[in-house]
């Protein structure tokens, strides 16, 4: 599989790739909803699941449709990642791209690179996830709290979260009570028999010049990704239009039909399995299947992946892509 992933220039207009205090000692009344009307929000601003079992079935029933109503229901007045971001105008982006200030906007924005390779990326970069995680990176399940930051997931007891809760917001690092599970580079894992790739991106791209628009790319990618409560392997492709603003050039999002049709071999613990995929679409920027939305939660060895993907391209001519 070759590699021609290239990083991001500025990324301006990444939000649109989403589709999306109490005071109480006892978890489990923190795990509570406000009231009846909201199932999962708790006074803390963030979802609460029971429990791990509970938040897997949530997650792959949000796989298989995101618009089911008891899911809006329950996240309808959440402040979540994909919503705050869609609030961002480009000026704002640009600024924070350019400046490297990330006030305010720590919990969901990193930079990745520099000067003119410079990317300013959400920390979440999951369509679900990121509807599911607030502002802040915050999620409960069971008695633990967990917050999304650029490079580890910091876990903390609930009843320990409410009584540090602006030091943990701030730094967590810095509560003694909050620990760390941090996913390790595929490159930093020496093979043995229990080999468990936790973090792993491969992907190819090609980049066409369409006149009167500029430069644009088309990339297809296959990942697996570990958060340690949150665990996936997926693909997707997308499709981007190097933008100039005043003396800036980002990298934004832009509308193509595009589709992809694969194989992929992985193992769950040491049984092996192959998965086809198949995915299309007649007009968007994004795709994303989800190999197998219920392998979220078990170590898992991502072996390889031989698939295709075509993008018809804003200038009427059709790429295709091995990845």
């Amino acid at each position: 599989m070759k590699n021609h992933y290239t990083t991001y220039v500025v990324a301006i207009l990444f939000a649109c790739t989403f589709f999306l205090s109490s005071c109480s000692k006892d978890p489990a009344a923190s795990i509570l909803p406000v009231n009846t009307t909201h199932t999962l929000l708790n006074s803390n601003g963030f979802l609460a699941f029971e429990d791990q079992v509970t938040f897997q079935a949530y997650v792959e029933k949000f796989q298989k449709n995101p618009s089911d109503p008891s899911i809006l229901h329950d996240i309808q007045f959440l402040e979540s990642q994909s919503t705050e971001l869609r609030k961002l105008d480009s000026l704002t982006l640009t600024q924070i791209a350019e400046t490297g200030d990330l006030t305010g906007f720590e919990h969901m924005l990193k930079l990745v690179g520099d000067g003119d390779d410079k990317s300013l990326q959400p920390i979440v970069d999951d369509p679900i996830l990121s509807r599911l995680i607030n502002k802040d990176g915050l999620i409960q399940i069971g008695e633990l709290v967990y917050q999304v930051n650029p490079s580890k997931v910091f876990q903390i007891r609930i009843v320990d979260f409410e009584q540090n809760k602006a030091t943990f917001l701030a730094s967590p690092e810095k509560v003694t009570q909050a620990t760390v599970y941090q996913s390790q580079l595929a490159a930093a894992i020496k093979t043995t028999n229990a080999l468990k790739i936790l973090n792993k991106v491969e992907s190819n791209s090609v980049t066409y010049e369409n006149p009167g628009q500029g430069t644009c790319r088309f990339t297809a990618e296959v990942y697996l990704l570990d958060l340690g409560f949150y665990r996936k392997l997926a693909v997707r492709v997308k499709h981007e239009w190097r933008q100039r603003f005043w003396f800036t050039y980002y990298w934004g999002n832009s509308s193509a039909a595009m589709s992809m049709d694969g194989e992929i071999n992985f193992s769950e613990y040491y049984t092996p399995f192959n998965k086809h995929y198949t995915a299309s679409t007649q007009d968007d920027y994004k795709i994303e299947t989800v190999i197998d939305e219920t392998f979220n939660y078990v170590p898992l060895t991502w072996q390889n992946n031989v698939g295709t993907a075509n993008c018809r391209g804003r200038n009427g001519l059709t790429y295709s892509l091995n990845f």
